[in-house]
């Protein structure tokens, strides 16, 4: 469930699965050189950091790390 602004839900809602990697700026940038585009950019949690990006697949992920 999430919760917050219809705008930022909105753009979160299709999330398919959330990916842990070890380096997000690194996953982040092999994910766009493969033609993803990043729907949510880099927020701080309590956690590290998250990203939420669309695949040209269609696919939504969460990507969260350092």
């Amino acid at each position: 469930m999430f919760a917050g602004p219809d705008e930022a839900v909105q753009r979160v809602t299709g999330v398919a699965a959330t990916l842990a990697v070890a380096d997000l700026d690194a996953a982040l940038e092999e994910a766009e050189a493969g033609g993803a585009e990043i729907v949510m950019p880099v927020q701080p949690t309590p956690n590290g950091r998250r990203a939420v990006l669309r695949h040209p697949h269609g696919g939504v992920y969460e990507y969260v790390g350092r």
